[in-house]
């Protein structure tokens, strides 16, 4: 363990916390977005719960716009 492991961890736990990965790179002072991907590290398992949630949010807002066009008719 080194103070370079404590940066990524920060930067992961910011990523956790919904930071998008401009926010991230500017608190990190990283000028390239592809610096602050390298030290960003989630899980697959964080990734697919995070698209599951994501995509939970996509299906019911659509569901809400077929509903209120539906209405209109």
């Amino acid at each position: 363990m080194s103070t370079h492991t404590l940066r990524h961890l920060r930067l992961t736990d910011l990523a956790r916390a919904d930071w998008t990965i401009d926010q991230i790179a500017q608190y990190a002072g990283h000028r390239d977005l592809a610096t602050t991907m390298r030290y960003i590290h989630l899980s697959g398992r964080e990734l697919a719960a995070r698209f599951h949630r994501t995509n939970k949010t996509i299906q019911a807002d659509r569901e809400r716009l077929l509903a209120a066009l539906l209405e209109e008719r």
